[in-house]
């Protein structure tokens, strides 16, 4: 083993929660890092004072320590990002971490959210049909338009007539009026 270099681990550190958002190490190196350091200076609340980050921060950060192997094999391979895996120690049981940890594994964070919030809330639950509700794909929003027709009133009673005769509403005859003369100027020379 090693010995512990505490000005490589701090700039290390410092690199990866200071620096941009990219991290130089995956989050259970830099969890290891914390921890060692934290145990260096006998404190966690020291660790975060000479690093410039929060106590809450280095706490956190060691929490998914304490998460099973197999989820922190799925963090250091980045399938599980760094909320997730904080919100994943707060839930009671490892058997659980590591369901909910295999259900949000390649999931973005906003779903994967959704999916440990609904763990936490309904310990007993099963997963795979609130994870398959979170996952579908949202329903095609169409852009609509509105314009305004002035229409006479004989126009418009005409239409009216025309529309009760088809079963329909007068916009919807409208609006198949409109693509119907589209559709034959778009195939006229």
């Amino acid at each position: 083993m090693s010995k512990f270099n505490e000005e490589r681990t701090v700039a290390n550190l410092y690199l990866n929660l200071k620096g941009g958002k990219r991290k130089k190490d995956d989050w259970i190196t830099i969890a290891r890092d914390v921890k060692q350091l934290s145990d260096f200076y006998k404190s966690p609340a020291e660790a975060a004072r000479k690093l410039g980050v929060s106590y809450e921060l280095v706490r956190s950060i060691m929490k998914i320590l304490d998460l099973p192997k197999e989820v922190q094999t799925m963090i250091k391979e980045g399938s599980i990002l760094y909320d997730a895996a904080q919100r994943l120690s707060r839930l009671n049981s490892r058997t659980r971490q590591l369901e909910v940890a295999k259900a949000v594994a390649g999931l973005p964070s906003h779903q994967a959210r959704d999916i440990i919030q609904y763990a936490k809330r309904y310990p007993d639950a099963s997963l795979t049909d609130f994870k398959r509700r979170v996952t579908r794909p949202k329903p095609r929003r169409e852009e609509i338009h509105l314009t305004v027709l002035p229409l006479k009133q004989e126009t418009f009673r005409r239409l009216q007539t025309l529309s009760q005769r088809h079963k329909t509403s007068a916009q919807k005859l409208i609006v198949n009026i409109i693509d119907e003369w589209l559709h034959r100027q778009e195939r006229s020379p």
